[in-house]
């Protein structure tokens, strides 16, 4: 019996010295494996925290937590949130949710000259399908 496992041990040395290898080269990139699993981890708290924020300004009783309900819904990120809250600011300062229901704020910030034009653009594409 003993005979039988070193013949077949024999016959497949490659193959366990390749697995040895591949155990090495995973040795030698535990630093790198280890990188990508704090910053894929860091990302996905970060993404978890901005979701919580939010959620918990969207659950408030008040017009700023209708506006970010309704940005939640129409799933605007943070820089079109900052965008709209600048022309409601501006417009309807008390019921800055106006936005999503007056297309002529946006508009007013279209015809301007400057660079934000393009994404105020954008953003009315995105809230009103012009």
């Amino acid at each position: 019996m003993n005979v039988d496992f070193y013949l077949i041990l024999a016959g497949h040395t490659d193959d366990v010295s390749r697995a040895f290898r591949n155990r090495g080269m995973l040795q030698e990139n535990w630093l790198l494996i280890t990188a990508t699993l704090v910053i894929g981890g860091i990302w996905f708290a970060l993404y978890l925290w901005e979701n919580l924020q939010l959620k918990r300004k969207a659950n408030a009783d008040t017009p700023q937590g209708l506006f970010y309900d309704l940005c939640k819904t129409h799933r605007l990120n943070r820089t079109d949130i900052s965008y709209l809250l600048k022309a409601a600011q501006a417009h309807y300062q008390n019921q800055p949710a106006m936005v999503f229901v007056d297309p002529g704020i946006l508009d007013a910030y279209i015809k301007e000259v400057d660079s934000d034009a393009k994404y105020y653009e954008i953003l009315a594409e995105k809230l009103f399908q012009k």
